[in-house]
């Protein structure tokens, strides 16, 4: 029993710690954030976070820290609205944003890769350059804001749980299925474990690293396509922060910091619900805006500092 325990240690905090969300704020708020009206905000909320997780876990898996995701969701929202505006067609919109999405992860994987870089590095270089074009263009826009001319067109993704749970579900499993029984999500997990030894396994580093990047850059596009349903405009400030509750949701859900074989899949699934869980709940508790994020924050501290902990080594921290 003990050997059990000891073993699945990390699972089995995973989703204690998703139980204990649940039942605190389960307790606190009177079982109202078990509320249908509730529960269909918080699939709203869940949806796009899980689908950009589902992706950036592989380059967590490989050692890779990605902050640039909620730059790049902004950056084609903003594509998507101009595209929907001009032609109303929103398979155009996401095609366009999926793509948009792949390349700028493709050229950040690549600036790390040629030049050496680390990859917190490459991907800060692409969030600021990403940022920068959303202000650019809203800056020249009426009231600095890209309004929807026809909402209608992605109503279903903000008002549609039924919707949302069975394109979240779907990008869930098929990421899964990649990231469990496949050379890429092995690959990647070796990567992050040891890259030389991975190298000299017969693992192709490089094409590894960039394939994670384009499925994460299709997590990224798809997601944005919620975010622009959710905000129904577009405005310098759209994608701020997402990059943080998505770092915050994985290694709440327990990935490493360095990847490697302690990288799970579930950590993007359990991790996601707790934080989105734990962040309405404070906010149905009637803790004021302001605290919330001041919590977060802590929260991350002290789950970072508890891995480094547990790992007491500092290639712990990611490359």
């Amino acid at each position: 029993m003990f050997q059990f325990i000891k073993e699945n240690r990390g699972t089995i905090i995973q989703y204690a710690s998703l139980l204990f969300v649940i039942l605190l704020f389960g307790i606190i708020t009177g079982g109202n954030i078990f509320s249908s009206y509730n529960v269909k905000t918080l699939i709203g909320q869940i949806s796009p976070l899980m689908i950009v997780s589902s992706g950036v876990v592989f380059m967590f898996a490989n050692g890779s820290i990605d902050i640039a995701s909620g730059a790049v969701i902004g950056l084609c929202a903003m594509l998507s609205a101009l595209i929907l505006n001009s032609t109303d067609s929103l398979p155009l919109a996401l095609i366009v944003s999926v793509i948009v999405s792949i390349v700028l992860y493709l050229f950040s994987t690549f600036v790390s890769i040629k030049f050496g870089l680390v990859s917190t590095i490459a991907s800060l270089a692409i969030m600021f350059m990403a940022r920068g074009v959303i202000t650019y263009v809203c800056s020249l826009m009426p009231s600095t804001v890209i309004s929807l001319n026809n909402y209608s067109i992605l109503q279903k993704f903000k008002t549609d749980p039924v919707l949302q749970i069975v394109i979240t579900v779907s990008i869930v499993v098929i990421t899964w299925i990649i990231f469990s029984f496949t050379k890429i999500g092995k690959g990647a997990i070796a990567i992050g474990d040891n890259p030389v030894s991975a190298r000299q396994s017969g693992i192709k580093i490089e094409k590894t690293k960039c394939i994670c990047a384009a499925i994460a850059g299709t997590c990224v596009g798809i997601a944005s396509i919620f975010s622009l349903a959710r905000a129904g405009s577009v405005t310098k400030n759209i994608g701020s922060g997402i990059e943080m509750d998505i770092m915050v949701a994985i290694i709440l859900g327990g990935m490493s910091l360095a990847g490697g074989s302690k990288s799970k899949f579930s950590a993007a699934v359990i991790g996601t619900i707790t934080f989105r869980l734990l962040s309405n709940g404070m906010t149905m508790s009637g803790v004021p805006t302001r605290y919330v994020s001041l919590i977060r924050g802590i929260i991350f501290l002290v789950i970072v500092f508890a891995t480094l902990r547990q790992s007491k080594n500092v290639k712990e921290m990611p490359r």
